[in-house]
């Protein structure tokens, strides 16, 4: 299974928002209905992928980049690593500009290939990371969504992807 990355940068909020609120429940919420709508099973929250993300948008905050990988070449799959958390499959969608779940999900949604990663039934889990912060001398917050399966135990040491041993699929940017 191919690792899939995406990226969104809106030019302006979206009007027609559904929640009016950024926080990870809402996000979590927000991607399960548009899943369920399309007949994909509902994703679990991992704590272990909220901390995973939440390390990846702190860390492009505070180094000031917005992209998936890190200025010193850290592919995403590296913050699954900082966490201890193995995957069969893993995805990660990236925004910035945000102030509630209701534009970014939409935005989200009508982007092919975070819509791709959202509604991917391969996956089974999901975290969240929210920061905010300045970037290029603006006040922005950035959003980090990572999709995962988990391997099973039995095979973590056999056929799990441990982080930076694949990483395909395609970086999208919208203005």
């Amino acid at each position: 299974m191919a690792c899939v990355l995406s990226v969104l940068v809106p030019a302006l909020a979206n009007a027609q928002n559904t929640t009016r609120v950024l926080n990870v429940s809402a996000i979590i919420a927000l991607t399960n209905a548009n899943r369920a709508t399309h007949g994909v099973n509902s994703l679990t929250e991992s704590k272990l992928l909220d901390i995973a993300a939440q390390e990846k948008a702190n860390d492009m905050i505070a180094r000031g980049y917005f992209s998936h990988f890190g200025p010193g070449g850290q592919t995403p799959w590296s913050w699954f690593t900082l966490v201890g958390y193995y995957y069969t499959c893993a995805g990660e969608n990236l925004a910035m500009n945000f102030d509630d779940a209701g534009s970014l999900d939409q935005a989200w949604m009508n982007s092919p290939n975070h819509r791709g990663n959202i509604l991917n039934g391969a996956y089974t889990q999901i975290g969240i990371g929210i920061a905010h912060g300045y970037y290029q001398g603006t006040q922005t917050t950035f959003v980090v969504q990572l999709f995962a399966a988990p391997a099973k135990l039995a095979v973590q040491n056999s056929s799990a992807r441990h982080p930076q041993t694949e990483v395909s699929g395609t970086l999208a940017t919208s203005l």
